[in-house]
């Protein structure tokens, strides 16, 4: 969905500025726009938001072993996902699941499966929605699979932390890590979006040349914001779910179409 003046011009804010002088606060400001023209963009992960809270609850109280993630110590946090969806309070590892009973399996499963499904429905909705583009089921399946693969390996590899003591090797460390978040930065929109998965890569990479440090600050943004709702008792995984996924979402159809817009 875009937005034109009487005249058929597009009066959307980060369709103004080619790739050079495309500015965070012009992309944030016509995510803003785009809401309150269709707020219905926010409804899959309001939904979402209420069931990651729920997931919460049913984790703490069934008996299977949950963790707390390790950045939840800390009061100050950048939680950025390259594809949209929540900061999780709770975390259940895989392993947890080894050597249950069939009951208890079946029930951590499935709960596990029906959240990241709902995540990964809710974000190709929402992307879809704001490209006002075709909805094909190849790229539903497309952007499942890879975000299921994404989480599992996550689940897999724990919440490691990393200790550097040097600092120049910290901060050659936190520019591979910025970097890399940037080249992916749309790759989550070009796969709902429709394209293959070879050309996503290459055109998430090209598409973020020029506009570096613009991606970067709203990964930084995206991730304090999340990390920051996340915080808030009891209702930290709904907020961070429905105020900020939606906010990424919509964001990474606004580059596509401005992409597609000045290439």
């Amino acid at each position: 969905m875009t937005t034109e003046s009487n005249d058929g011009t597009n009066t959307d804010p980060a369709m103004k500025h080619p790739n050079t002088s495309l500015r965070v606060r012009d992309i944030l400001k016509t995510t803003g726009m785009r809401i309150r023209q269709d707020p219905v963009l926010c409804a899959p992960f309001a939904i979402v938001g209420l069931l990651v809270s729920v997931a919460d609850w049913l984790r703490k109280q069934d008996p299977l072993p949950v963790t707390t993630p390790n950045w939840f110590e800390q009061t100050l946090t950048v939680q950025y996902s390259i594809f949209p969806m929540e900061t999780a309070r709770t975390v259940r590892r895989i392993d947890a699941l080894f050597d249950l009973r069939l009951p208890y399996f079946l029930g951590a499963v499935t709960l596990e499966l029906l959240v990241l499904l709902s995540v990964g429905v809710a974000g190709w909705m929402t992307i879809t929605r704001a490209l006002d583009g075709e909805r094909r089921l190849d790229s539903l399946i497309r952007y499942l699979g890879i975000l299921s693969m994404m989480v599992v390996f996550a689940r897999l590899l724990g919440s490691p932390t990393l200790n550097i003591g040097s600092l120049p090797l910290g901060a050659l460390v936190l520019f591979v890590v910025a970097l890399v978040l940037i080249r992916l930065f749309l790759f989550p929109g070009l796969l709902a979006a429709g394209y293959q998965f070879t050309t996503v890569l290459k055109k998430s990479v090209r598409t973020s040349q020029g506009k570096q440090w613009t991606l970067f600050w709203l990964i930084v943004i995206i991730g304090l914001a999340s990390g920051g709702l996340a915080h808030v008792p009891i209702a930290g995984g709904f907020l961070s779910a429905a105020v900020v996924a939606p906010i990424h979402a919509i964001s990474l159809a606004i580059l596509i179409q401005h992409d597609e817009r000045y290439e």
